[in-house]
């Protein structure tokens, strides 16, 4: 990932390990003292840089949303057609999913539920562009099908949502990548033409 200029090695550092640790293990039984010992630095060397655990959750979901919207920003601006860019935001979801587990977004929904909102409202204002965009592209180049705009758009977005619930994951045993990748092949198959299909 790309260190934002804004950021010191060291807050950089600490971000880094602390949101693997995080999307692995979940943050609500992770202590500040195993984040110390995990880096090698003191207590107070990560609160010069984040008065508090929760301010430490806060930015990690801030800086990860960053840098999200700067890659696919440069996906959909590229001179592609649109069933590449799709693909290519899937790629980029997968890797990211990868390192997801479900404890991470039960932490959120249960012990950060106002930073839990402010990702679901930011998820859904950018798939909302975005797609737009691409739709509209891929209609243009008739590889997407004529459906409605806003009901592929709604449909996408509720699926996206319902499938990074914690719930459904642990009921259904499926990982937040599985989930992701599935979810996300059968809404693109579902809404391309044909010649899209063999792109």
């Amino acid at each position: 990932m790309r260190i934002p200029q804004a950021d010191s090695a060291e807050r950089h550092k600490i971000l880094e390990y602390s949101r693997k640790r995080f999307h692995k293990e979940g943050f609500y039984k992770t202590s500040m003292d195993e984040l110390s010992r995990g880096l090698g630095i003191s207590k107070k060397t990560i609160y010069k840089h984040f008065q508090s655990k929760d301010n430490l959750v806060e930015q990690i979901c801030a800086n990860t949303s960053k840098l999200i919207s700067c890659t696919i920003d440069d996906i959909v601006d590229a001179d592609t057609d649109v069933v590449v860019k799709f693909v290519k935001i899937l790629n980029m979801y997968s890797s990211f999913t990868m390192n997801i587990s479900g404890k991470w977004l039960r932490d959120l929904r249960k012990h950060s539920p106002g930073e839990a909102a402010k990702i679901d409202e930011r998820r859904r204002a950018r798939t909302n562009d975005i797609l737009k965009k691409l739709i509209q592209q891929g209609k243009r180049e008739k590889l997407i099908e004529n459906y409605s705009t806003p009901i592929i758009i709604n449909t996408f977005t509720a699926t996206i949502g319902s499938i990074m619930n914690p719930e459904f994951l642990l009921r259904n045993k499926l990982s937040v990548h599985q989930a992701f990748k599935e979810s996300y092949n059968f809404l693109l198959n579902g809404m391309l033409t044909e010649s899209g299909k063999k792109n």
